[in-house]
């Protein structure tokens, strides 16, 4: 008997009855853009009949890669209501890791905002963008689709080398909306903080949107310190974050919360000391610790907490619909308080891993003690009930671990790890005393022929591959690995690796360092460092990175910037920081005309020219690509700290940028790098030398243009200069209005970012909005000399777009060979981590 279709029972038919009752409420805001369920209805139905018109099946997995915007839920929408199901693509992950994922699950459609970011490789693929007006019908369509339909494919780390893919139906996403615990209307509005590839979209997006309330998304690039003014703006009353994220907003600004009605957080264990802060500055917050694998839908149990905890955080009760059993190795139910392996059971259940037979039957096992037919998901926790009834966690069975949320089979790295190296044997490790916080570490034992890169290598190929959480911190040489007595891996046995510090690293030399090594050791998880141990080196995170700042300012009383951590990155080099800190010549130290952004060194030094912004920070992402031998400096725009006027033109920068680089290199040979306008500027600079008769080994320009071939452009804008000056801050776009933004309000969005320039004064902030509108306009009046030497031209290669074409407009201007490289990135993404992996070695290889 076939089953009966009815719209109830899917996600999209029951939003379609929510838009119906009320049409004209707000579902969705995100920026200063609003959609209505009315609206949002209408460009969901508009989305579905064009993916119908290209084919897509009940069921068919269609690819989704977007961050958050109003579009996203669109695109969501329209999927389910094509019969489809969405399949998320994590923005982050490198495009190798994403078409394997495309090719594994046999995609054919790829919903993507081609404008946002880059796309990976689409042969074979039809791309539709959201965003793009089409004409199509705006009644829903009606393919065949029920409960039972396939709702979307959540990627997991798979221990065989390949990501696993959750099937999970529309039905499994309803009983979670339908549960109990979002009938007290305290998730009406919610704040989106995950990437949409994260599973917890089904409650940040679902919830609200399938009850009749609103949707609030973060800007892309969100910060910790962004919360609370997001949470204020959209009177967010419930919000999900990561255990590690919501300690981060525990020990920075636990008042965040405030005027949240209730928090959840999960992803790993919870730590009962950030419970307690939290409540305690919130008194009229609840904070509920979730649990449960992607598997089983996003949560399986739950638990309130109105009052500081005493005792660790247990993982609590089965949500409505599900079921929490404790089983030995013959699935029999362990005694009361006894440690057994955890299985679910009930509603949550997924159908299993997508076309990955072999891997369901591993892990949905028959349930012995539900109605026949019923399955239980087999997670590889342990867990025991304590007095209370109450599921507590006790660790996890094999070597499964959790890195910063995400759950990850060191299996998969090891896989690709050895087809990398060669290696004879391969382990991968989670080491560190921080349940929130866990580093891997990689072992690796010698082949007859094995030749492997050095660690900074291997990693950098490692995370052309993987995930950059799968990526181990650190990488040990072993003859052998330790085994048990049946032959196994013993990774208990694997050594932790040893601190990095050296002996001659330095112990400290007053009471400000000492301090400061102390809160390196705490947030490190490790027992001492040396003054000169380099942070990240000793396998620092953006989560430690983030504890250490806190720590240092309640201990010192100073505000060190993740910008001093990056630049500086030793307790030696940070203390000299914290001594400078009182003075306002700190609040514009970086603003200087000369960025020394790596002194050490006995090359050839290479200076960088700024962009259009005036400064040059962006090429502190090229240091860990270029030899350690070579110094580099950055050129900066006079004027950024108001103390001096701004450049009259191209001529008189480059005469100034070149007596710069004569008094740190007084003769040559010189090399030349700048992106966009950096690389007018060192084409200009470029030509002052040869003229002067020096040699430039290297000038390499980085997508730029000259304003012989683009002219004269009108006056930018204030909220365009922000935008140009502070790296593109999302936060800009999401002001109200048109006009200039207040500089007050600007410096509470660079405080809420953490800008390395939060704490500027207002008048610094006009210096730079003033010599980032200078610098474009000389730009476009600049006429560009003639250089007798050769270029290396890096050409933005947009996977949407196409080439940027701008190496031709410099032939006319350069006497030597224009080498033009292509790199996967748009002109604004040069930058990026992903394209500096394009440009560093090519760079590196010419130094």
């Amino acid at each position: 008997m076939a089953q009966k279709l009815d719209s109830r029972h899917t996600i999209h038919g029951r939003f379609s009855e929510r838009a119906r009752r009320q049409p004209d409420a707000v579902a969705v805001s995100g920026g200063d853009k609003e959609l209505t369920y009315g609206e949002l209805e209408r460009r969901a139905n508009a989305l579905a009949h064009r993916l119908l018109a290209h084919g897509v099946r009940p069921d068919e997995p269609v690819a989704l890669l977007m961050e958050r915007s109003p579009d996203l839920p669109v695109a969501l929408l329209g999927i389910l209501k094509s019969g489809a199901a969405y399949l998320p693509l994590h923005t982050r992950n490198p495009p190798a890791r994403q078409r394997q994922v495309l090719d594994g699950a046999g995609v054919r459609v790829l919903v993507a905002d081609r404008s946002a970011m880059p796309l990976p490789d689409t042969r074979g693929l039809t791309v539709i963008d959201p965003s793009e007006p089409a004409d199509a019908p705006a009644a829903p369509p009606a393919p065949p689709c029920h409960g039972s339909s396939l709702a979307y494919v959540a990627l997991t780390s798979g221990s065989t080398g390949t990501p696993k893919g959750v099937a999970v139906p529309h039905r499994n996403v309803l009983a979670l909306v339908d549960d109990a615990l979002w009938r007290d209307e305290c998730h009406r509005r919610i704040l989106m903080l995950a990437p949409h590839a994260f599973d917890v979209v089904s409650y940040e997006i679902w919830v609200p949107l399938l009850r009749g309330g609103s949707l609030a998304l973060a800007p892309a690039g969100f910060e910790a310190q962004a919360l609370r003014p997001l949470i204020e703006r959209y009177a967010v009353d419930g919000l999900h974050l990561t255990a590690g994220l919501f300690r981060v907003v525990a020990d920075c600004a636990p008042e965040t919360f405030r005027s949240v009605r209730e928090v959840l957080t999960g992803g790993d264990v919870v730590s009962p000391a950030a419970v307690r802060k939290v409540l305690e500055a919130c008194p009229g917050t609840t904070v509920r610790a979730m649990y449960g694998p992607t598997e089983v839908t996003l949560f399986a149990t739950h638990h309130a907490m109105a009052e500081p905890p005493d005792r660790e955080v247990p993982l609590g009760r089965p949500l409505d619909g599900d079921r929490v059993y404790l089983l030995d190795e013959k699935l029999h139910p362990v005694p009361d308080g006894a440690t057994g392996e955890i299985y679910l059971a009930g509603e949550g259940v997924a159908r299993g891993y997508h076309g990955q037979g072999s891997l369901t039957a591993a892990a949905f096992v028959a349930d012995p003690f539900g109605a026949p037919g019923a399955r239980m998901y087999r997670s590889g926790d342990l867990g025991r009930r304590n007095p209370q009834g109450d599921l507590e966690f006790a660790g996890r069975i094999g070597n499964q671990v959790k890195v910063r949320g995400f759950r990850v089979e060191p299996g998969e790295i090891e896989t690709v790890l050895g087809d990398l190296t060669q290696a004879a044997q391969v382990a991968v490790a989670a080491h560190g005393p921080d349940v929130n916080d866990k580093r891997l570490t990689a072992y690796l034992v010698p082949g007859e022929r094995l030749s492997y890169p050095p660690d900074a290598e291997l990693a950098r190929r490692l995370a052309e591959l993987l995930p950059d959480y799968m990526v181990p911190s650190a990488f040990v040489r072993l003859p052998t690995l330790p085994v048990t007595p049946n032959g196994k891996v013993d990774y208990a046995a694997l050594p932790e690796p040893g601190p990095a510090a050296q002996a001659d690293s330095g112990a400290p030399r007053d009471a400000r360092e000492e301090v400061l090594a102390e809160c390196f050791a705490e947030a490190l998880g490790v027992e001492r460092v040396g003054i000169h141990d380099d942070f990240f080196d000793l396998g620092g995170s953006s989560l430690s990175a983030t504890r250490l700042l806190s720590r240092t300012r309640a201990e010192l009383g100073v505000r060190l910037s993740m910008r001093d951590l990056l630049d500086r990155r030793t307790v030696a080099r940070l203390a000299e920081a914290a001594r400078a800190k009182g003075s306002r010549d700190a609040e514009t130290r970086g603003l200087q005309s000369l960025l020394r952004i790596r002194e050490q060194g006995d090359g050839v030094p290479l200076f960088c020219v700024h962009p259009g912004g005036g400064m040059a920070w962006c090429y502190f992402g090229l240091l860990r690509h270029l030899p350690k031998s070579v110094p580099v400096y950055g050129l900066q725009a006079r004027g950024l700290t108001g103390h001096e006027p701004v450049a009259a033109d191209m001529d008189a920068l480059a005469a100034d940028y070149v007596r710069q680089i004569r008094q740190i290199r007084p003769t040559g040979p010189y090399r030349l790098l700048g992106w966009s306008f950096g690389g007018n500027a060192a084409h200009t600079v470029a030509g002052r030398l040869r003229a002067a008769g020096e040699q430039v080994s290297l000038l390499a320009v980085l997508d730029s243009s000259h304003g012989g071939a683009r002219g004269e452009r009108p006056e930018m804008s204030q909220r365009d200069a922000l935008k140009l000056a502070f790296d593109g801050l999302p936060a800009f776009d999401s002001e109200p209005g048109t006009g200039p933004i207040p500089l007050r309000r600007v410096q509470e969005i660079l405080h809420d970012a953490s800008s390395p320039l939060a704490g500027t004064d207002a008048p610094t902030i006009e210096a730079i909005i003033t010599t980032t509108r200078n610098t474009i306009r000389i730009s476009d009046a600049a006429r560009p000399p003639h250089f007798d030497g050769d270029m290396l031209f890096f050409e933005a290669n947009d996977p949407v777009r196409g080439p940027s074409g701008l190496a031709e407009v410099w032939r006319p201007h350069i006497g030597g060979a224009i080498t033009s490289i292509p790199v996967s990135a748009g002109h604004m993404q040069m930058m990026t981590p992903a394209a500096l992996q394009e440009i560093g070695p090519v760079v590196a290889a010419r130094l």
